[in-house]
């Protein structure tokens, strides 16, 4: 990298004292304008052309600062705070490593920059002040970050082709073991396997799960009764408090900025069969849908309990036709409308009953979608049942993380948990797309990955899959992997052509716990997915 190259690199993490410069808060505030969210790569020259440079006194109103990890909770992210005499733009870079930037887009007199991602060691953070005047100034702070906890996974990156790949870096929710108790420490690492931003939520003293990435860019990461959003600094900027509800296993965004909430409710003698709108702009809940009502709740083919008969793990909304998603490891995945109405259940057909708490409600069975093979005929009524394999086709077992492709399909996690009622040879899991004709009842599969990975590729439980919409790339997460040298998760990304373009193992070290499969005991990664700090998805 030449001199002037490397004084424009990339932005780290940079914060200062607002009350140095008349302001009271750091948040994700840029008045009216939108963000400007970049990877530092622009030379100087560009922003330099036709601009006389002077001393960085002419332009400042008082000495730009930094504070490093502002929050307590994001130790690799910065916050530079530059307050100028005039309207200026500020871009910002280090002296090495690739940090992201958030930085108002408009011209201010104060600039408040996030950096996100600085490396390891010592560097600094050098910036261009740019007025509107043909002037520029130049500046750099030093900046210093210590290495990630040595208790974090060991990343082994066993393939990379960075051009074939989704931008960005892989953000992974791992999740510390500290016997019987588990810390979340959300980590994101570059294409090399280099960890490159974490956030260390110990306080919570608790597994958070999921980490959401909102459509302004940061995060919603839930625990217990509160949803809670963060910058990319580790600031808690807003949370909704869902008081006689415990959030668990997932909440996402819905297009109108409301949130869809996984819930258990205090005082009912089931456990995640509930899901609730929670209104973002009064905290209010506003619909809530009880499965028990649409679905058989004494089914038990796949397995379960009174207690835990259907054990909802993911929830995505569909804006095409206002209709959720939801996976339910125990029984499968169905489709509900707004009005709480069964509209398909994809699941092996075995077992399938009326609903209802008293069994008095619609017969779930006409429900089912049937398996068809390539050609658009039904498969026979082995398969339909779940206890026969067609090389065409094979059901979800214990899925996670369903949701919706761009092309109308549906994608998920196939977990292979009592793969075909426990009658399969050898387990494995799947990342697996199929296609529904929701007009004739019927379902394809059209795409998997995983089975050749065979028991290596094999998670029991957690686990995840993302689509990447840059490259229309697939991300396929095994979450916990117990064969092999090390306990591990996968994070591996696939062209949809089934070429791997990113491999990289998680190797967990297990360091407070005792690594057996007993809850709080294992280390572990719920969910990861490509990320670019400070945009949404």
């Amino acid at each position: 990298m030449n001199s002037q190259a490397a004084t424009a690199v990339r932005l780290l993490t940079i914060t200062a004292i607002l009350a140095v410069f008349g302001c009271d808060s750091v948040g994700n505030e840029f008045g009216d304008q939108p963000p400007r969210r970049f990877n530092t790569e622009q030379p100087d020259s560009r922003l330099k052309l036709r601009r006389t440079r002077v001393p960085l006194a002419d332009l400042v109103a008082a000495a730009p600062m930094i504070e490093m990890n502002p929050s307590g909770r994001a130790p690799m992210s910065a916050r530079l705070v530059v307050q100028t005499s005039s309207p200026t733009t500020v871009v910002a870079g280090a002296s090495c490593g690739s940090p992201y930037v958030v930085a108002p887009a408009a011209a201010n007199l104060v600039h408040d920059v996030h950096v996100v991602g600085l490396c390891v060691g010592d560097s600094t953070i050098d910036f261009t002040i740019i007025d509107d005047q043909g002037q520029y100034a130049e500046g750099s702070l030093p900046a210093s970050v210590a290495p990630p906890p040595e208790f974090f996974p060991n990343i082994v990156v066993r393939s990379s082709e960075p051009g074939a790949m989704e931008p960005g870096w892989t953000l992974s929710e791992f999740t510390l073991a500290n016997n019987g108790v588990f810390n979340t420490y959300p980590l994101a690492f570059d294409d090399t396997g280099v960890v490159r931003w974490y956030l260390d939520l110990s306080e919570k003293g608790g597994i958070l799960s999921p980490v959401h990435i909102l459509a302004n860019g940061n995060l919603l990461i839930p625990f217990g009764h509160t949803l809670s959003e963060y910058d990319w600094l580790g600031n808690e900027v807003n949370a909704w408090s869902i008081p006689s509800h415990w959030q668990h296993h997932d909440v996402t965004e819905m297009p109108n900025g409301n949130f869809l909430v996984a819930v258990d409710v205090s005082g009912r003698d089931t456990v995640e069969d509930h899901l609730i709108e929670l209104d973002r702009a009064t905290g209010q809940i506003v619909t809530e849908w009880d499965l028990r009502q649409i679905l058989d709740v004494d089914r038990r083919s796949f397995g379960g309990s009174d207690y835990d008969w259907f054990h909802m793990n993911s929830v995505w909304y569909s804006q095409s036709d206002d209709t959720i998603i939801l996976s339910g490891r125990n029984q499968g995945v169905v489709k509900v409308s707004r009005q709480n109405e069964l509209v398909w259940i994809l699941a092996p057909h075995r077992g399938w009953g009326p609903a209802g708490m008293d069994g008095n409600g619609e017969d779930t069975s006409l429900k089912l979608l049937t398996a068809v093979d390539n050609a658009g005929n039904p498969l026979s009524p082995g398969v339909q049942d779940g206890g026969t394999l067609s090389p065409q086709f094979d059901w979800p077992w214990g899925q996670h993380a369903a949701m919706i492709l761009p092309n109308g399909n549906l994608f998920l996690f196939d977990n292979g948990i009592n793969r075909r009622f426990s009658n399969s040879p050898t387990p494995y899991s799947r990342g697996v797309e199929y296609e529904i004709d929701e007009a004739s009842g019927t379902v394809r599969q059209v795409w998997t990955y995983g089975e050749e990975r065979g028991p290596d590729f094999f998670s029991a439980i957690i686990s995840d899959v993302d689509y990447l919409s840059a490259t229309s790339n697939r991300l396929i997460m095994p979450g916990i992997v117990t064969t092999g040298a090390y306990p591990s998760a996968w994070v591996t990304e696939v062209t949809p052509g089934g070429h791997v373009v990113f491999d990289a193992q998680l190797q967990f070290k297990n360091r407070y716990s005792t690594g057996e499969i007993t809850w709080g005991n294992f280390d572990l990664v719920y969910r990861s997915e490509r990320v670019i700090p400070g945009v949404g998805p």
